[in-house]
């Protein structure tokens, strides 16, 4: 898009929400009512993605833990702590 001095533009679009419409097994759908507080469909797609999401990001924290702890360790190295580095990031992956 050009702008009245002739110059190009940048327009930035973000998209809030998508709808979009899927195909759920009734069965599937219908369990999972029974274990939540969800009153609609749409909430309780919902609630599974943000568990989802949780879920991953834990798993992602728990499978790094490793090698952030060693990427800390030498930059912490002259520095005195309260804690250690190492526990510092079992409270981080523990915090959920």
């Amino acid at each position: 898009m050009l702008n009245p001095q002739g110059d190009i533009k940048n327009t930035w679009c973000i998209v809030m929400c998508m709808r979009t419409n899927i195909v759920i097994n009734d069965a599937l759908l219908h369990e999972a009512m029974r274990y939540t507080s969800a009153r609609t469909k749409k909430a309780l797609v919902e609630e599974a993605l943000r568990t989802f999401v949780e879920v991953k990001a834990r798993e992602l924290r728990a499978a790094t833990y490793k090698e952030r702890l060693q990427a800390l360790e030498p930059k912490l190295s002259h520095i005195r702590l309260r804690q250690s580095p190492g526990e510092v990031l079992r409270a981080d992956r523990d915090r959920l």
